[in-house]
């Protein structure tokens, strides 16, 4: 096996145990089309565009046309690590009631939601704890790690 698909392959079996009751064994593919805020996304799959929540994290968001604290920080960031264009693999972990699809993003063999809280940009999804508990221990010590160390939204 080649490095990148042993990295690769790690990190698959990574996101198997981080969301095993959810994700699906095989990856699918897209492209970036638009970055709305740090998790939400826009995918074209196929030529269809496809509105996405990155699973169990959440950033802060613009209200009212007004971004709250580290909202543009977030965006910029996530733009940076999945840039408009690219091609990205994701598993499909379920829907939002708004139809959006909830997924787990990798780009160049990272695990892209768990890197988001890692560096600070996001945290484990308030709302969302109790259904993100194959991942939420997890990205809850990344996000701890993040909070002691003052990264990103943590930095007030």
């Amino acid at each position: 096996m080649k490095k990148n698909q042993i990295v690769f392959s790690f990190f698959v079996a990574m996101t198997l145990a981080i969301f095993p009751q959810t994700v699906k064994a095989n990856p699918l593919s897209a492209t970036v089309e638009s970055i709305v805020d740090g998790d939400t996304i826009v995918l074209n799959q196929g030529g269809t565009s496809r509105p996405a929540q990155l699973a169990c994290i959440d950033t802060p968001d613009w209200i009212n046309g007004q971004p709250q604290p580290y909202a543009q920080n977030s965006k910029d960031r996530l733009t940076t690590l999945i840039p408009i264009g690219s091609s990205i693999q994701y598993y499909d972990v379920g829907r939002l009631p708004s139809g959006e699809t909830l997924v787990v993003i990798f780009n160049q063999n990272r695990n892209i939601n768990l890197q988001m809280v890692t560096e600070g940009q996001a945290q484990l999804h308030p709302r969302y704890r109790q259904t993100c508990t194959s991942s939420a221990n997890a990205l809850a010590a990344a996000q701890n790690s993040a909070q002691s160390q003052r990264l990103g939204i943590w930095n007030r």
